[in-house]
């Protein structure tokens, strides 16, 4: 049986993989190459990312580095199951986002995901963390 840091590691191993190939264009033009782990406009987050917390967290918080208007933010366990959260997208632009979680979290690998736009640019990332 895997330890949850194993796990972990696979988990956040395989999206940094992943995640170049799935990663939008940000409206920079195809040729751009992308670095590993999309971050742009992401200032930080709790959990952080790559992030191994005791405990479920009670909430998720993004913050960014300039105001945008938030699109989407989804949350999915590391089998890539969509777990409901109270989301809404606004109008507004914002700097940080703070998402309570209703459920507590099993142990295990978690992937938060989102897509914002600013200025007419359009960006999108994901933060890994596990729970132990």
């Amino acid at each position: 049986m895997l330890d949850i840091r194993t796990a972990a590691a696979a988990f956040a191993a395989a999206t940094l993989w992943i995640a170049p190939v799935a990663a939008q264009d940000h409206g920079h033009g195809a040729s751009q190459a992308h670095g590993q782990h999309d971050t742009e406009g992401l200032a930080g987050s709790s959990p952080a990312d790559g992030e191994i917390v005791t405990g479920a967290p009670s909430s998720i918080v993004l913050d960014f580095d300039h105001p945008m208007t938030v699109r989407s933010v989804q949350l999915l366990t590391d089998a890539m199951e969509r777990i409901a959260i109270d989301f809404e997208p606004s109008e507004d632009a914002v700097e940080r986002i703070e998402i309570a979680l209703d459920e507590d979290l099993e142990p295990g690998g978690y992937q938060v995901t989102w897509r914002a736009a600013a200025d007419d640019h359009e960006m999108s990332g994901s933060v890994t963390f596990a729970v132990r």
